[in-house]
């Protein structure tokens, strides 16, 4: 005996298929169960939907809580941290052709150093009776051909909001969130190339990956009386004064870069020096020939703290935002700012 029998005997089956009702059974059937198929099929997709929309809406994001007052020569714009961070994303660490700047991970790396800027101005700096703080800063104000910050698929949103609140920090405060397009190969120590023991956490990092950079290599060739005239208002001096044409002496520091260029009780920093000749970077060399001089340079930037390059290189490979920042800056740590 088969207790499990749910199927008619043969002979009941074929009587109940030659009912003149089986037909009408069926569709009124198909009448009444439709509306509650649709109803948990579209019904189910329904809830999920509000679910996620709810969620979204209710995210107390922490950058909106603080505002920023975005100052120029022909105006002002207020707007929000989140806002402002999304914005200069866009303009540090713009999109390149070969899209390597655009890795999500480099782009939330590079979106926690500027938010870690913000908030070191926010606790050091008064800010404006209404509460904001106030930035000059032209390039912002005036961006030009910006994407719509409030699109889901704009990576620099999605960088800064996978990134909100996040800070890095050493001993609990804002570290000199320092950045810059390409390394010489390696990062700069701050200690020896600054004298100072101020940022304890920008000891130097291994670059290896920039040499592939595009701009890596650049030089600049000039001739003896064009050297010789920037050379003369750099140092406020004559050439008939001193030898200005390759009496200059070059201190570097252990990355390669000009720490000072010394002309006899004269100095400039190897910044100062390179900007007043428009070097892409402090790591160079000179040649002196009869009538010209060439420079040589590694790099783009003053190379202290995160190689952008590297960082997207680092990302492409599979590291994370905070894997990243952490090779670049000694022994700092993530925090959530108040």
């Amino acid at each position: 005996m088969n207790i499990f029998r749910i199927v008619p005997k043969r002979a009941d089956k074929r009587k109940y298929e030659d009912s003149p009702y089986r037909d009408v059974l069926t569709i009124l059937l198909f009448v009444f169960l439709l509306p509650y198929v649709i109803s948990c099929l579209w019904g189910h997709i329904g809830e999920d939907t509000a679910v996620f929309s709810r969620q979204e809406e209710e995210t107390e994001w922490l950058d909106l809580r603080y505002e920023i007052a975005v100052s120029g020569n022909w105006g002002k714009k207020k707007m929000t941290m989140q806002e402002y961070l999304i914005r200069k994303l866009q303009i540090v660490m713009p999109q390149e052709e070969n899209g390597i700047s655009c890795e999500p991970e480099a782009l939330k790396a590079q979106a926690v150093l500027l938010r870690t800027e913000l908030w070191s101005l926010f606790l050091s700096q008064e800010l404006s009776k209404e509460g904001m703080l106030v930035i000059q800063d032209e390039a912002l104000l005036y961006q030009d051909g910006e994407t719509d910050i409030a699109e889901s698929e704009n990576p620099y949103r999605e960088a800064v909001l996978a990134t909100d609140g996040i800070f890095l920090s050493y001993a609990g405060k804002p570290v000199k969130a320092a950045f810059f397009p390409v390394s010489s190969g390696q990062t700069r120590n701050a200690a020896e190339a600054l004298q100072s023991d101020q940022y304890p956490y920008l000891a130097g990092a291994e670059c290896g990956q920039d040499i592939m950079a595009w701009n890596y290599q650049s030089q600049l060739i000039l001739s003896k009386k064009e050297y010789l005239t920037l050379m003369e208002n750099l140092f406020a001096v004559t050439a008939e004064q001193e030898d200005l044409w390759n009496g200059i002496e070059f201190l570097y520091d252990s990355a390669g870069y000009v720490t000072e260029a010394v002309l006899g009780d004269c100095r400039c920093s190897g910044e100062t020096y390179r900007d007043a000749l428009g070097l892409n970077s402090a790591c160079f060399r000179a040649e002196w020939g009869e009538d010209m001089v060439t420079f040589r340079v590694k790099g783009v930037g003053h190379g202290f703290g995160m190689s952008q390059y590297g960082a997207a290189r680092k990302a492409a490979e599979g590291d994370t935002f905070d894997k990243i920042l952490t090779d670049y800056f000694f022994q700092a740590e993530l925090l959530k700012i108040e």
